[in-house]
């Protein structure tokens, strides 16, 4: 993939140079997690193993800076009995605020009764389930991206992890659990902005199908109890990860609530000034923006207030130059590269 080739040294970094761009654009804190695929592709056996060394490794850099890096889990959702114990055991080990999953694991979703241990497990810890993007099915991709690939990044990751969020809400999750939390990102993965008219729909198609379930004498099926407006206010968390459009975000606070919005970067994928900028212009109250920027995150992810306490009064004044000279051109780079894209794509 060449897009993470072109990112791969500010992706591999967990370290000094990572928090030197944080420090730049103004950022005291990031989450860290895998991207996709993650072990969601992998056999079992492999994903506990890969899982518990990867979470390791991570549960060091956090410990090392623990001021400036917090962490999701990864999980070997193959087994979700070892899936639970690892959530449990990264939470209370390393500290880990929560897990992050890479959409379904080889084609099966999130929605089926038999991850209810993983589910189990972050609602007893009070931690969240980040459901990250990821390619669709063979099948679906087969049919809507293999004639063209630059749908999938565009507007197939989106879809795909939408739908996924929708497949849990009809199923009951959120009724067998009413505490779980769950966070997507991109602005909501595209539901605030038709969010209404899924509310209808598949609110009532579900209660429908439910009593023809019922009337019919078969089987019972799993279906939400509750409106998909309650489930996307009380369960259901949104991160701006990547996603700079002020419309688009007037339109997530009208639908959600500033309270269930955290701003992200999605860094290295996203840009750390842009999304700065973003955060500073956007058109929110002194107390909403604080929000934004990092109450609701401590509040959701249990972070603590504390961010970098570094003196650097007391640091050495080429310490300071040189932290100038890096932020300049940081910034003068960010500003020029937006420009040039926005030319091209007009």
């Amino acid at each position: 993939m060449k897009l993470l080739d072109m990112i791969k040294g500010n992706l591999m970094d967990v370290g000094p140079e990572r928090i030197k761009r944080m420090d730049a654009a103004g950022i005291d804190l990031q989450v860290l997690s895998h991207v996709q695929p993650g072990v969601q592709t992998l056999e079992k056996d492999l994903a506990i193993s890969v899982s518990k060394e990867v979470n390791d490794w991570l549960g060091g850099i956090v410990k090392e800076y623990p001021t400036r890096f917090a962490g999701f889990a990864m999980l070997p959702t193959q087994s979700p009995k070892d899936a639970a114990a690892e959530l449990e055991r990264t939470v209370t080990k390393f500290g880990f605020k929560g897990a992050l999953i890479n959409g379904h694991t080889n084609g099966k979703y999130l929605d089926d009764k038999s991850f209810s241990p993983i589910f189990e497990c972050a609602q007893a810890l009070d931690v969240p389930i980040y459901i990250h993007p990821t390619d669709p099915p063979k099948e679906i991709m087969d049919i809507y991206y293999k004639d063209f690939p630059a749908l999938m990044q565009s507007w197939g990751w989106q879809v795909e992890t939408g739908t996924h969020l929708l497949r849990i809400m009809s199923a009951g999750v959120f009724d067998r659990y009413p505490n779980l939390k769950i966070i997507i990102g991109h602005m909501g993965e595209l539901i605030p902005y038709n969010l209404q008219r899924i509310n209808k729909a598949l609110t009532l198609g579900n209660w429908l199908l439910a009593g023809q379930s019922d009337s019919s004498g078969t089987q019972n099926i799993s279906v939400m109890k509750k409106s998909v407006y309650y489930y996307m206010r009380q369960n259901v968390f949104i991160t701006t990860s990547g996603v700079t459009d002020q419309l688009a975000f007037n339109c997530a606070v009208a639908e959600l609530g500033i309270d269930n919005i955290m701003f992200s970067v999605d860094d290295p994928f996203g840009d750390n000034f842009e999304s700065v900028e973003f955060l500073n212009k956007s058109d929110l109250s002194k107390k909403e923006k604080v929000k934004l920027a990092y109450r609701n995150a401590e509040r959701i992810l249990k972070l603590s207030p504390e961010t970098n306490t570094t003196n650097k009064s007391k640091q050495p004044f080429i310490t300071h130059l040189n932290s100038s000279i890096f932020t300049f051109k940081a910034k003068a780079k960010s500003k020029i590269g937006r420009l040039l894209l926005s030319f091209l794509v007009k």
